[in-house]
């Protein structure tokens, strides 16, 4: 199968993402506060960031415009669900796709309010997502896994990203970008997992 994050567009991506789409009350995004665990507990993680930074400039200074293309990333949306309300339909998973899409492509609807610090900045990623439409095994699939569970409501932990505590497995990440729905607590909005890579091992760490 393709390896769909050796290049260096690929590096910069935040990938392993969790979330809650049912937030009423004013909820926080987690992810530097997940880095910040990840970091007590390998400092090496935070040198293993810059080589990444280090690695993706260098990408980008040594490709021209002519090396570049649209990169397409086959997406499993693991939808993990307590009740039938937490068991969002394939429309809405698609609609999700569309909108992380519009996003990369700077084709969001209030792609005008970026603040005029950024502006300059703003631009097409030339980063498409589709749901996968085969797992891992080769055998068709939607892209949508569904996992029924009897965890009320998970943490930033990552227990949801494993069937033994309740939650689903990651299909492997370096032909995937694993995306898991499920009830988030502690005013969790959601969090996303930095890439791992390093020099000697390009993909070292959890499977997300």
């Amino acid at each position: 199968m393709t390896n769909f994050f050796r290049s260096g567009r690929m590096h910069a991506l935040l990938f392993g993402l969790s979330f809650s789409l049912f937030a009423v009350a004013q909820r926080n995004c987690g992810s530097m506060d997940y880095l910040d665990q990840q970091i007590q507990a390998d400092p090496d993680r935070a040198a293993r960031l810059q080589e990444i930074e280090s690695f993706t400039q260098t990408w980008i200074e040594e490709h021209g415009a002519e090396d570049r293309a649209v990169v397409t990333i086959p997406v499993v949306f693991h939808v993990v669900y307590a009740n039938s309300a937490q068991n969002i339909t394939d429309a809405k998973v698609q609609a999700q796709i569309a909108q992380l899409n519009a996003d990369f492509a700077r084709l969001n609807s209030d792609a005008n309010q970026t603040p005029a610090v950024f502006a300059a900045l703003g631009a097409n990623t030339e980063v498409q997502f589709c749901l996968a439409q085969r797992d891992p095994n080769g055998a068709a699939t939607t892209g949508i896994v569904r996992r029924s569970t009897t965890v009320s409501s998970f943490s930033g932990n990552d227990a949801v990203k494993y069937t033994a505590n309740g939650g689903s497995n990651a299909w492997p990440r370096d032909s995937y970008l694993n995306i898991w729905s499920c009830n988030l607590g502690s005013s969790l909005l959601g969090y996303a997992q930095f890439p791992r890579w390093s020099r000697s091992n390009r993909w070292s760490g959890r499977s997300l």
